[in-house]
């Protein structure tokens, strides 16, 4: 059977950019609009001014630049600031992790090799695949590894490709990539999250491009990284899995990531939707409990851990259900100033979260386990003894279909409005619609000035 190792190298040499049709093309770019927008929203983020102090100092020629400000520096630490910004707002897509964590760190050695519109798109899209595949294939999160771990094999070659790596050369990048990079799960666990939630993805971004650097300079790397006694496999799960074969065609996994639609994790997307439903029926000072019934998957994101119940950082209040629902339901929206200004440690918000219980059903559970079709629901008893229900299902057809072009245009306004002006950012949104045919993906980044 030939190993993981020679699949993935073969995958990322072989993927040509004429294998995507043209819906396929469509999504790629639906999801670099998506990522921008996120990137260009959080460029105030104290994560990102951090990261942004720790650059300068080694500005280069030659580098790769930083969003917002193009301030050149190192490519893997272009890919560090840049994806912080990409993340921290929990905005960006999902599905296998978050893929278009990858964004950046693909961006950054397109920037340096001066790769067309259409070579940073395969790149991208490899990316993708690659950690889509290897997610949900092989079960890291249960035996407590983190999202840099596909994150940053696939990001490597990715960058190795652009880099035009030989597939010696690529083995040593997918080695140096894996062998120092095992970042557990200790980044979303714990009793409150910290800034590390949005930066753990980037940092693996980061080392892909290290990584994809070293081997293209002629740095070897450790023999057999999957297969070998104290490698992937042994060190994470304990043993080998079956992947399904990686292609670019439709249906690849740059077209099947759920595009958000609030800055929530990807499981609480449907609560929102829920707890608008419901708001239409009572007020949220008029109801004297609330009963939300949920699926397993969901309450063991969002519900389980005590920190849920009473958030005291934006990083654990857009991982709870419980503060999700009840913002929702005193203010209607979530937007990314729902957690500037700190709404979750509100005492109104507080005062719904006690008033609530959670409970997980078992026919919701069964239709999650047998059609991907996930369920919430929430009754509302109101101070007058009457009861109000709201129930919304989320299924993977949705999930492909996600939020139309103009709707992404109008997310992409409102991240931007108060950064770019208005001609800008048509041209910029109109720039990115038609990137496959620009030469040189520096010109992408020369628009993302602030």
């Amino acid at each position: 059977m030939e190993k993981l190792a020679d699949r993935m190298v073969g995958f990322a040499q072989a993927a040509q950019f004429e294998q995507m049709p043209e819906p396929v093309l469509h999504h790629v770019k639906r999801r670099i609009l998506d990522t921008v927008g996120c990137a260009l929203g959080a460029y105030s983020a104290p994560p990102a001014r951090i990261a942004r102090r720790l650059a300068l100092p080694v500005a280069a020629e030659g580098g790769a630049r930083v969003l917002g400000s193009l301030v050149r520096t190192a490519p893997d630490m272009a890919a560090f600031v840049n994806g912080s910004m990409v993340r921290y707002l929990d905005f960006n897509d999902s599905g296998g992790g978050h893929p278009s964590d990858n964004f950046a760190g693909v961006l950054a050695v397109a920037e340096l090799v001066r790769a067309s519109g259409r070579e940073f798109m395969t790149a991208l899209a490899i990316a993708y695949e690659l950690q889509n595949r290897l997610t949900i294939s092989i079960p890291f999160y249960d035996h407590g590894w983190d999202q840099p771990v596909p994150l940053v094999m696939g990001c490597s070659l990715a960058c190795g490709r652009l880099l035009k790596l030989t597939n010696e050369q690529m083995h040593h990048a997918l080695a140096l990539a894996v062998v120092p990079n095992l970042a557990t799960f200790q980044s979303r666990s714990g009793a409150e999250l910290s800034m590390w939630k949005a930066c753990a993805a980037p940092n693996g971004a980061r080392q892909a491009v290290f990584a994809a650097q070293l081997a293209g300079a002629g740095m070897t790397g450790p023999s057999d990284p999957i297969d070998g006694k104290f490698g992937l496999w042994a060190q994470t799960v304990g043993k080998p899995y079956e992947v399904r074969p990686f292609a670019l065609g439709p249906g690849c996994a740059i077209t099947i990531t759920m595009l958000k639609r609030y800055p929530v994790r990807e499981t609480l997307q449907l609560i929102v939707d829920t707890a608008v439903g419901l708001r239409r029926q009572i007020a949220a000072a008029d109801m004297k409990s609330l009963h939300i019934e949920t699926y397993q998957t969901a309450y063991d994101k969002s519900v389980h851990d005590p920190e849920n119940w009473a958030p005291s950082t934006r990083e654990t209040a857009d991982h709870s259900m419980l503060a999700v629902t009840a913002i929702t339901l005193l203010d209607g929206r979530i937007t990314p100033d729902t957690y500037n200004c700190e709404r979750f440690l509100d005492a109104d918000v507080l005062d719904v979260i006690k008033h609530t219980d959670v409970e997980v059903t078992e026919e919701f559970n069964r239709e999650f386990r047998e059609f991907t079709i996930r369920h919430c629901k929430m009754i509302a008893t109101g101070k007058d003894g009457r009861q109000y229900s709201s129930h919304e299902t989320l299924t993977r057809e949705d999930i492909a279909r996600g939020p139309t072009d103009s709707q992404l245009e109008q997310k992409f306004t409102e991240l931007t409005r108060d950064l770019l002006p208005t001609a800008e950012r048509n041209a910029l949104i109109a720039f990115i619609w038609n990137l496959e045919s620009v030469s040189d993906i520096g010109q992408l980044v020369e628009r993302l000035r602030i």
